[in-house]
C-alpha cells in the first residue's frame, strides 16, 4: 500500500492515498487513516472533509457501545463516481457501469456488429454508452470516463487498435480519441485478456498471490498474476498463446490457424469446424462470427443433452486445453489456473470436470493446482475495463495524476 507526505504540493496523492484506503477498508475512522497512510492528524481532516464535500465519502454510524466518545466510520458514497467499462468481442458487446463501491449498478449485452466499417462500430457503442448511463439513472457529471477491452494487438499508450486478426479493416483505429469524441468522456484502452485477469485479481477481499486466467471468447489468450501484480508485458500485449501447440498429431482445419495450436483446440471456429465435419450441425459462414457463436452454443447445447458426438469434440478440446495450462504453469510456477470469458459459460459444464486432473498430469513437479472457473463471469474483461477507469483516476498513482497536467 502506498503512504502519503505531509507536503501540501503533494495534496492530491495524499486524498487519492486516503480514498484508496476506504475503497479497501470501508468503515475506517480517521484514526485508521493516519495510521494507515502516515499522514498527519490535521491532513487527515482536511482531506477527509474534501472527500465529504466532493460526495465521494461519508460518515457513518457508530456500531456497538463504547465508552467515550466513539471514532466516527467514513465510508465510500457509492454514488460519488462511476465508470463504464466495454469488452469488444467479436461476437459480442458487453458493457457495465460499476459505482464507487465497486458494484455492477447496470449492465448489458449485445450482438456486434458484422460490419467492417469501425466508425460504425463505434458509433454503436457510443450510443450504447449513452444508454446505458440514462437507463441507470445516474447523474453523468459523475461518470469519470470509459474503459475499452479490446482484443490485441494495441498499441495501449497511444489507445490505438493495431491489427486484430478477428476484426477485419480495424487496422491502426485510433479507437480511444475516436471513442472519446463520440462520448465525451475519457477513454482508456486496454487488452481483453488483461482486462479479465484485473477484475478477477479485484474480485476476492483476498485475493491469490498468484495465478494464470485464461481467456475464451471468439479468440483465446493468457494473463498473469504474480505477487498481485498483473504482469502486462513491454508492449502491454501479454498473453497471445494460440498458436502453442498442444497436440502435434491433431486434424487439418479449414481455418487460418497453426495446427495444433491451442486456437485451434478451443475456439467457437475450430469447434464448429469440427462438429460439422461430423455432420452435427451446418457449417456456418466462417466470415460472419455471430453464425460461428450461434454454431458453438448450439454444439455446447448438443453436449449438454447428452449428444455422444459433440461431448467428445468438447472432452477432446479440454484435454488439449489441459495441455496448454500445463505449460503456462510449469513456466510461471504459479498454484492457480482461472478460466473465463464469453465462451466459458458454455463450455464450463464439459470442461471442469476434466480440466482439473489433466493439467495435474501435466505438471513437471507433482503438487496441487486449483482450476476453476472465474468468480466473475461472463462480464470479466468488461468490469476490468472499468475498474482500469477508476484506478487511473482515483488511486495513489502519481503517474494516473498526470492527466490533466
Amino acid at each position: 500500500m502506498r503512504r502519503g507526505s505531509n507536503q501540501l504540493r503533494l495534496a492530491d496523492f495524499n486524498q487519492a492515498v486516503v480514498l484508496d484506503v476506504l475503497r479497501r477498508s470501508p468503515g475506517a475512522s480517521r484514526a485508521d487513516l493516519q495510521r494507515a497512510s502516515g499522514l498527519s492528524p490535521q491532513t487527515i481532516s482536511n482531506i477527509t472533509r474534501r472527500l465529504i464535500d466532493d460526495g465521494l465519502i461519508r460518515e457513518s454510524t457508530p456500531s456497538g457501545s463504547t465508552r467515550g466518545r466513539p471514532s466516527i466510520p467514513l465510508v465510500i458514497d457509492r454514488d460519488g463516481a462511476f465508470s463504464v467499462g466495454v469488452h469488444i468481442d467479436p461476437a459480442r458487446l458487453t458493457m457495465v457501469l460499476l459505482d464507487l463501491e465497486g458494484e455492477v449498478r447496470h449492465q448489458r449485452q449485445q450482438r456486434t456488429p458484422q460490419a467492417t466499417n469501425p466508425p460504425q462500430v463505434t458509433a454503436l457503442i457510443a450510443d450504447s454508452v449513452d444508454a446505458l448511463i440514462a437507463d441507470a439513472g445516474v447523474d453523468r457529471e459523475r461518470v469519470l470516463g470509459l474503459g475499452i477491452a479490446a482484443p490485441g494487438p494495441l498499441d495501449v499508450q497511444a489507445g490505438v487498435i493495431l491489427d486484430p486478426p478477428q476484426l477485419p479493416n480495424w487496422r491502426n483505429v485510433k479507437l480511444r480519441s475516436d471513442l472519446h469524441h463520440a462520448t465525451g468522456l475519457p477513454v482508456l484502452l486496454d487488452k481483453d485478456v488483461t482486462a479479465a485477469a484485473t477484475a478477477e485479481l479485484r474480485s476476492s477481499a483476498e485475493p491469490p498471490d498468484a495465478f494464470v486466467f485464461l481467456y475464451l471468447g471468439s479468440g483465446v489468450g493468457a494473463s498473469v498474476v504474480i505477487d498481485n501484480q498483473v504482469f502486462r508485458g513491454t508492449t502491454n500485449n501479454i498473453g497471445e498463446v494460440g498458436d502453442l501447440i498442444v497436440d502435434p498429431d491433431a486434424e487439418q482445419l479449414e481455418w487460418s490457424g497453426r495446427r495444433g495450436g491451442l486456437a485451434a483446440a478451443c475456439v467457437p471456429e475450430a469447434l464448429v469446424i469440427q462438429a460439422a465435419r461430423l455432420g452435427l450441425l451446418p457449417l456456418p459462414n466462417l466470415n460472419d462470427y455471430l453464425a460461428i457463436d450461434d454454431s458453438c452454443t448450439a454444439l455446447c447445447d448438443l453436449a449438454a443433452g447428452g449428444d455422444g458426438g459433440a461431448i467428445r469434440i468438447l472432452e477432446r478440446a479440454a484435454k488439449r486445453v489441459a495441455v496448454g495450462l500445463g505449460v503456462l504453469v510449469n513456466m510461471l510456477d504459479v498454484p492457480r489456473v482461472v478460466l473465463g470469458g464469453p465462451l466459458w459459460t458454455r463450455l464450463s459444464g464439459a470442461f471442469l470436470p476434466v480440466l482439473p486432473q489433466h493439467v495435474a498430469r501435466e505438471l513437471v513437479v507433482a503438487r496441487d493446482i486449483v482450476v476453476e472457473g472465474s468468480a466473475v463471469g461472463e462480464p470479466v474483461a468488461a468490469l476490468g475495463a472499468a475498474e482500469l477507469v477508476m484506478d487511473h483516476f482515483l488511486a495513489p498513482n502519481p503517474s494516473a495524476l498526470m492527466v490533466g497536467a
